[in-house]
């Protein structure tokens, strides 16, 4: 099964550089890099507040697809903070569950630069049947 969801990614995740996708059912949390590329970013040079999100939602929703229940999830609500600018380069994403409800999972994120925090989500995914 989760073959199938690496596999089958959204275009957004490519879009994004995502790859070296890590996941450890262990600890139920999934570790994603991508590339933050020239075009991701703002006038004062630095990335984009937008694509750092849109990062960890994939991050997320890669995770929230391998629920306990196995069914596909979307996002219903998100929280972010930003710590820190962000450059041109690789950025290191983990996302883990605090919660897997029946119908609505709780997931926190992190994205990571040169070993600096630079952002986190808090979100809410909803089971879909």
């Amino acid at each position: 099964m989760h073959t199938t969801i690496f596999s089958q990614l959204p275009p957004i995740h490519h879009l994004l550089g995502g790859h070296n996708i890590h996941w450890d059912a262990d600890k139920r949390e999934i570790c994603v890099d991508y590339m933050a590329l020239e075009s991701f970013t703002n006038p004062r040079g630095t990335v984009e507040g937008g694509m750092i999100c849109a990062m960890l939602d994939d991050a997320m929703g890669i995770l929230a697809a391998l629920n306990q229940m196995q069914k596909p999830a979307a996002t219903i609500n998100l929280s972010m903070d930003f710590f820190r600018p962000c450059e041109i380069g690789t950025i290191q994403t983990k996302a883990w569950f605090i919660k897997e409800g029946k119908k609505i999972l709780s997931i926190e994120s992190e994205a990571w630069q040169h070993k600096k925090l630079i952002a986190k989500t808090s979100a809410a995914f909803m089971v879909l049947d």
